[in-house]
């Protein structure tokens, strides 16, 4: 497909050159305005051995479980055309080459690094990654619910690829790669984390340590976070669990905001 103003062009053609260990950053331009193209002379990574086994891993059969939706009619662009508005960003897979389309501004860094995981993909695995063209939605709270789309006159619901899904939405569950390194919430790379997890596992022995459970989150993006903190320590019960709620300035008066919304409108 053609570019237009406010794509991205990232091309994931490779060289035969063979290094130990290349990753490569998402170093295009920021302008929102024009094509944005990242350089062609990225170094390409070493060819892992192919695994030797003929069957499909068992965690497999989700890709069919999450898919069923759509197995008797199929997907079409109608679909995703009208899965535009529940979508933070298109991505088209053609020929090695990924094109991405922005429809609104995710929170934060997160598309980047759903991005940049592909753009993996196609470097560690040239020719390999076949033609695809996916819509997705990067925030907390599922979007595709299943009650939109029951009835005589319902339509079929858009495929959107998300971080998060639950039993009453079609949301396809997709790897929340922000977590390689989350700048504004200061995580770091997976590997820095394993080894200061690594670190902090020996200054004390299992043997010696108490046993709670501990939880540190924002609890107000899912009822289950809500019920977790009916777990916490209270006057009247100790069920070993210590629940810290952590919640950035900017998300409390998002929250805020959407609770009077919600009071005014009703």
């Amino acid at each position: 497909r053609g570019t237009s103003i406010g794509q991205s062009i990232f091309d994931s053609r490779t060289s035969k050159t063979y290094h130990e260990r290349i990753e490569f950053p998402l170093n295009c331009s920021n302008s929102v305005n024009l094509p944005q193209t990242c350089p062609e002379n990225y170094p390409s990574v070493f060819q892992p051995q192919e695994s030797s086994a003929r069957t499909c891993p068992d965690y497999f059969r989700w890709i069919h479980q999450d898919l069923k939706q759509w197995k008797s009619s199929g997907i079409t662009e109608d679909m995703i055309e009208r899965g535009k508005p529940s979508a933070d960003f298109r991505l088209v897979i053609v020929n090695g080459k990924a094109y991405v389309e922005k429809y609104n501004k995710p929170y934060q860094t997160r598309d980047v690094f759903t991005i940049w995981g592909i753009l993996q993909l196609l470097r560690l695995y040239p020719g390999k990654v076949p033609d695809l063209d996916l819509l997705f939605y990067s925030g907390d709270k599922t979007m595709i619910m299943k009650r939109d789309y029951k009835g005589l006159n319902a339509t079929s619901p858009p495929p959107a690829f998300h971080y998060c899904g639950e039993k009453a939405a079609l949301d396809i569950v997709f790897p929340d790669w922000t977590f390689w390194g989350w700048a504004e919430v200061n995580i770091k790379p997976w590997e820095e984390t394993l080894r200061a997890i690594k670190k902090g596992r020996e200054r004390i022995k299992w043997e010696k340590r108490e046993p709670y459970a501990y939880w540190k989150g924002n609890p107000y993006v899912a009822k289950d976070r809500v019920d977790l903190l009916k777990c916490n320590l209270s006057d009247k019960n100790d069920w070993n669990v210590r629940i810290y709620k952590q919640v950035l300035p900017e998300l409390l008066c998002f929250f805020f905001v959407s609770l009077m919304g919600s009071a005014f409108i009703n």
